[in-house]
Parts: C-alpha cells; sequence; structure tokens
C-alpha cells in the first residue's frame, strides 16, 4: 500500500511539474511575444524618425539649395546691372571725347601753325602714337582728322625736328627718359620697346648722340640726384 501511495505521490508531482513548466512556458512566451511587439514598436518609431530626420535633411539641403540658387541669380543680376552701368558710363565718357573732338576738329580751321602744332602735340600724346615704331604719316593723318600735307607744313615750322621722322623720335626719346626714372626694374631692351623705337640697338645710339651719354647712365645720374635731394 505505502508503495502505491508513494507512485501516486509521484506522479501527482510529475504531473503538478508538467502543469508548472506548461504555465511558465505559456507565460514565458507571452512575455516574449509582447517584447517582441514592444521591440517591433520601437523599431517602427526608430525608423519613422529617421525617415523624418532623413526628410528634414533633405529639405534643408533644398533650400540651401535653392537659397544658393537665388543668391547666384542675384549677383547675376548685380553682375548685368554693374555692367549696363559701365556700358552707360563709357557711352557717357565716349560721346564727350567724340564732342570733344568734333570742337577741337571745328576749330583746327582756325588754329595758328603754333596752336595746330600744340594741338597735334597733345593728340599724339594721349594717344600714344608715337609708341608703335611703324606708325606712318597716313595713320597719324587719319587719327587726327587732318591731311598728310597739312601735318607736314606744321612739323616744318618748328625750329627743330622739322620732318615727323625727327618728331617722332624725339617724343619718343622723352618717353624713354620718362621711363627709365619711373620705371626702375625695366631694362633697356623694354625701355625702347615700349618708347616706339624698333630695337635696342637704335635706342642706344640715338640716346647717346642726343644726350652724351647711355640710357643706363642717365638713369644712374638721374637716381643719384634724386637721392641727394632726398637727403636735403
Amino acid at each position: 500500500m505505502q508503495e502505491a501511495l508513494i507512485l501516486k505521490l509521484i506522479i501527482l508531482a510529475l504531473a503538478v511539474t508538467f502543469v508548472a513548466v506548461i504555465i511558465a512556458l505559456v507565460l514565458s512566451f507571452n512575455v516574449t511575444q509582447k517584447l517582441m511587439k514592444h521591440n517591433a514598436n520601437l523599431i517602427g518609431q526608430v525608423k519613422e524618425s529617421d525617415e523624418q530626420k532623413a526628410s528634414t535633411q533633405q529639405s534643408l539641403y533644398e533650400t540651401e539649395h535653392e537659397l544658393h540658387k537665388a543668391e547666384e541669380e542675384l549677383k547675376n543680376a548685380h553682375d548685368i546691372i554693374n555692367s549696363m552701368m559701365r556700358q552707360s558710363n563709357q557711352a557717357d565718357h565716349s560721346g564727350m571725347l567724340l564732342q570733344q573732338e568734333i570742337n577741337d576738329v571745328t576749330n583746327v580751321a582756325d588754329m595758328t601753325d603754333e596752336q595746330l602744332m600744340n594741338w597735334i602735340d597733345d593728340q599724339i600724346e594721349r594717344l600714344e602714337l608715337y609708341r608703335n615704331a611703324d606708325v606712318t604719316l597716313k595713320e597719324i593723318a587719319q587719327a587726327l582728322g587732318l591731311t598728310q600735307r597739312r601735318i607736314t607744313q606744321v612739323i616744318k615750322t618748328r625750329r627743330e625736328d622739322n620732318t615727323l621722322a625727327e618728331y617722332l623720335t624725339s617724343k619718343r626719346l622723352l618717353a624713354g627718359c620718362r621711363m627709365l626714372v619711373d620705371q626702375p626694374n625695366w631694362t633697356i631692351d623694354a625701355v625702347a620697346h615700349e618708347a616706339g623705337f624698333g630695337g635696342t640697338t637704335t635706342f642706344r645710339t640715338i640716346f647717346r648722340k642726343r644726350f652724351g651719354m647711355s640710357p643706363k647712365q642717365y638713369r644712374e645720374k638721374k637716381r643719384l640726384i634724386e637721392g641727394a635731394q632726398e637727403e636735403e
């Protein structure tokens, strides 16, 4: 009898244990399901948040792009306005110069030879025609609106340099003297070219003949004179 009772108790204990295990598994499954559902909700929220963040970043990028585009358009508009203003100013300036030239040409007929020579001097200096080593009488006449004969006649009235070639040489020498002093870093070759001489040898030869010294000596002499004046 005791053995039968013990067996029943063992079976009862096993049954209770089994039921407890089943209940524990059910509870564990429910908890797991809830956790999984909760995790899924969290993942969904995170994903939605990431999508919103990405959408916000995209909106910011598009806004920045639009702003940049607007700035570019505004800059282009300013450039166009500035260009139009420059063109307007240039047109006004050109108009003034044209009117001045018309007035000058109108008055040329009434000028004496001396007045006309002074006017030719001013125009050749302003246009820097002498800086072209190959400039011709015809080109100068066209630029000044005078006949070649009139220019030749007026130049002949000068006490010195009474030919166009001599006159242009004097203008080039004076320009070379200025450049030797004003541009101390320029080479003699550069000065000769910029002053309108065909070559450096021609410049050196004519310069020495006119001033009794080389261009280099002239530059050094002027430099010493200016240095002495500054010390005083």
